[in-house]
């Protein structure tokens, strides 16, 4: 588990690095691959929370390794599911995803539009950041300058944007690389790959500055 502050920490040792926020109550940002609702809640006691204290889920977009544990998690949890309009008709089987097989694998319990603030942990800005999915977005904490990149950025070898095998559409996989930069953030958590954590504005706008 990666500390990335006082009240926001990282799991990047399970698919999808689901990220957990400490507060009043406990927000969880994606839920990884089937079978990892018990890793995450073990993680949320190690932190001295409980199950109990998970208030809500908010989703970044509905690929399998970030929503897979879903269901399970809420069934655990009872909390509040968020996700961005597009990747919520996703979850509940009324889009296609990316692969183009339509399933339900949840339900959703606030729809929300990319750009609105929601009111979880002091305010999370959500950034739209579509590409590598058609409703992808990320989240940022602008008190801590701290973006939740979801897999609009990696950082399995090195820093980079969506992978291209795993890319909606190219073209706005790059501008959001662009969108991402523009936050200046100080600290990375990604999808895929290790955090940076501190000093990440100016490697994020090298990269796309390269693009």
């Amino acid at each position: 588990m990666e500390k990335i502050s006082e009240s926001v920490y990282h799991l990047p040792e399970l698919v999808g690095g689901p990220t957990i926020l400490l507060g009043d109550t406990v927000t969880i940002v994606d839920a990884g691959l089937p079978g990892n609702d018990d890793d995450i809640l073990r993680a949320v006691r190690e932190l001295g929370r409980s199950e109990s204290d998970v208030s809500d889920i908010v989703i970044t977009h509905a690929d399998g390794d970030h929503i897979g544990g879903l269901a399970a998690l809420v069934a655990q949890t009872g909390a509040t599911v968020w996700a961005g309009e597009h990747e919520a008709d996703v979850i509940e089987g009324l889009a296609p995803p990316r692969s183009g097989d339509i399933e339900r694998s949840g339900a959703v319990d606030r729809r929300f539009r990319p750009g609105e603030t929601l009111p979880l942990h002091g305010g999370i800005e959500t950034v739209a950041s579509h590409g590598h999915t058609t409703g992808h977005v990320s989240l940022f904490l602008p008190g801590e300058r701290i973006l939740i990149a979801g897999d609009a950025l990696n950082n399995r070898e090195r820093l980079t944007g969506s992978s291209p095998q795993n890319t909606a559409d190219p073209e706005l996989a790059r501008d959001a690389v662009g969108t991402l930069a523009a936050l200046r953030p100080q600290s990375i958590v990604f999808g895929h790959g290790p955090s940076l954590v501190a000093g990440a504005a100016d490697r994020l706008q090298a990269l796309a500055a390269s693009l």
